[in-house]
């Protein structure tokens, strides 16, 4: 595992662990904080990023609070086996409430939050799990529910290339075999120097998936815009937005969010970042979702 991100005096290390799934499957997480406790926050990477991007968001949380955060590697992702690879949306939301009862009997709340598309799949999770008490409240940093008219251009016509390609091949690759290339750039994430630099050099990154998770990818983007907002029932909702994001159209979400949640209005808030948040105002973020957390009880 290579770690090149920008390092801080207040740098805390975190214990990285597995969790098995019922497949028999080892999914990896980062743990920052107490084992035990009255708070703990469970946190989605985006889709191609990984549960090291998420550190200077942990380790504010954890200096100013008591609460715990576990930042989960999702299937085919991080330091996960099978790498660019997600067999279906079933197994991702079974995957992902496996871990969040496994908290359960440690912390009183479990507080499921999301990162860009990690936010999406975190609503559904959320609405999934409505009404057992597995999830205290619902926390989406910058979730793409719905794209800018240049991000969708791009999304587009890259996936329409792909697809035309890949029709033309005589021999079909596998299902499971990463080739297609994820269309993103550098510079839709943030415009800090040293950001742009530990994405550049991030070996644990996806810059390749399957045809089989860009099906599941398209299915869980349809789940999460297909009205499961409503479907959260009295579950709380905290939203926080980036100004500048290249990639969401902040409005359009901010609207969805409020038309659909039917429960206690979600508290949304706007940072001046880009769609990484989490990089460029790691304090402000962590104390936002702290003094919410606070008024979850």
């Amino acid at each position: 595992m290579t770690d090149t991100a920008p390092r801080t005096e207040s740098r805390t290390e975190p214990l990285i662990g597995t969790h098995q799934q019922s497949d028999g499957y080892q999914t990896h997480y980062r743990h920052w904080g107490p084992a035990s406790g009255e708070d703990a926050i469970v946190l989605l990477h985006g889709g191609i990023s990984h549960s090291g991007w998420q550190q200077p968001l942990a380790e504010h949380v954890t200096a100013t609070s008591d609460a715990a955060f576990y930042a989960l590697d999702r299937r085919g992702s991080g330091l996960n086996a099978q790498r660019g690879h997600l067999p279906s949306v079933e197994r991702e939301l079974a995957d992902i409430a496996s871990f969040l009862r496994s908290l359960t009997g440690s912390f009183r709340r479990v507080h499921l939050a999301g990162w860009c598309f990690g936010g999406q799949i975190a609503s559904i999770a959320a609405a999934r799990l409505a009404g057992e008490g597995v999830v205290a409240s619902l926390v989406l940093v910058a979730p793409g529910y719905a794209f800018t008219e240049r991000y969708a251009d791009v999304l587009r016509l890259s996936m329409q290339g792909i697809f035309s390609a890949l029709d033309s091949l005589e021999v079909k690759p596998e299902p499971d075999r990463a080739f297609v290339p994820v269309p993103l750039q550098i510079s839709d994430f943030t415009d800090r120097p040293e950001w742009q630099e530990f994405v550049a050099a991030d070996t644990l990154q996806l810059d390749r998936i399957t045809t089989t998770t860009v099906d599941v990818w398209d299915q869980l983007a349809a789940l999460s815009r297909g009205g499961v907002l409503s479907e959260l029932g009295d579950i709380p909702v905290l939203a926080v937005l980036g100004n500048r994001d290249r990639l969401v159209d902040n409005d359009r979400v901010e609207a969805m969010l409020t038309e659909q949640i039917r429960g206690t209005a979600p508290v949304v808030h706007r940072l001046d970042t880009h769609h990484a948040v989490q990089f460029e105002e790691p304090a402000a973020l962590a104390r936002h979702i702290t003094d919410f957390l606070a008024t979850v009880r």
